[in-house]
């Protein structure tokens, strides 16, 4: 039997349903730019990463946070944005996505070091939600030492003893 056909009642004949594929996107196109700073700022200051690389990563933040509930959807892209104009609440005339790379290193250390309860926590909330999706690359896991499925740490230790009854 087809899925795509619906019988209704009494018709003889079936109705073709029409389905697409959809693909749930959170970050809109003045959101990217923002992910794609933030991004460079925390991974990439002296030019590390390719900006290729960089791209794909906003990509993949997008995919990340688009299954979440639309709340949680809602709060993210609010942070974004309130990120983008922090400067703002320091006198600096500029959003973040169009700061250098270093003053947006300093400003990011400015707002984890903030006495405003909030301004922290939205620092902390995108390095965590980046950070897990960064480093789930097995390039970028070999880059900082980690061996990947062929860790064998158990292995290197001593022995336990055995205790017989």
């Amino acid at each position: 039997m087809d899925r795509n056909l619906l019988y209704l009642g009494t018709l003889s004949q079936p109705v073709r349903l029409i389905t697409k594929d959809y693909a749930r996107t959170t970050l809109r196109p003045r959101h990217r730019p923002i992910v794609r700073a933030l991004a460079e700022a925390m991974f990439s200051p002296d030019g590390e990463v390719s900006a290729e690389r960089l791209d794909a990563f906003v990509d993949d933040v997008d995919a990340f946070i688009s299954p979440a509930s639309k709340t949680l959807r809602f709060g993210l892209v609010l942070m974004l944005s309130v990120i983008n104009w922090s400067p703002l609440f320091f006198f600096r005339f500029k959003a973040f996505d169009e700061m250098s790379v270093d003053d947006r290193v300093q400003h990011l250390e400015r707002l984890e070091h903030s006495k405003v309860k909030q301004l922290p926590l939205l620092v902390v909330a995108y390095k965590t939600i980046l950070t897990m999706i960064f480093y789930e690359d097995e390039e970028e896991q070999r880059a900082i030492g980690y061996p990947g499925a062929e860790r064998t740490r158990w292995k290197r230790g001593p022995s336990l003893p055995v205790v017989s009854p």
